[in-house]
């Protein structure tokens, strides 16, 4: 399964996560959207009104831990980005992603980058999240 397919479902699948973006919001969804999107958000959705929004980005794949000149897994990494208000809301929403990624064998890291600005196109923070996650093969993949 693509990362950015299986961030997607387990971001989306957490009551947690979803009920918390709700609550911060001004404006609720229409037509059963959750404020999760893999790729890139819909233009009539991204709006100051409707933060916080989230955009998850496939940014790494790549064979790794080898065994008989055979890969046995492929490291993904995945960028998760949001919109918010506020420093509070940037942390609770960090929290809550972390809980749902990290109990899902997803690791965080991160690298002389600037995790959160202001970004004045919809004046709006931004925040930037990486994660990644070892996805083994087993040998009936083969």
């Amino acid at each position: 399964m693509n990362i950015e397919t299986r961030v997607y479902q387990l971001l989306s699948g957490s009551s947690d996560l979803i009920q918390l973006l709700e609550n911060l919001r001004l404006e609720p969804f229409e037509d059963g959207e959750n404020g999760i999107w893999k790729h890139e958000i819909p233009p009539l959705f991204c709006k100051k009104e409707h933060a916080p929004f989230l955009r998850i980005s496939p940014i790494f794949e790549s064979d790794g831990s080898y065994f008989d000149d055979a890969a046995r897994s492929e490291e993904q990494r995945v960028l998760i980005s949001f919109w918010c208000h506020t420093d509070t809301q940037a942390y609770q929403i960090k929290r809550c992603i972390d809980h749902v990624l990290k109990s899902n064998e997803f690791t965080h890291y991160t690298a002389n980058e600037n995790p959160r600005y202001r970004d004045t196109d919809i004046d709006l923070l931004m925040n930037n999240r990486k994660y990644r996650f070892f996805d083994w093969k087993n040998n009936e993949e083969e």
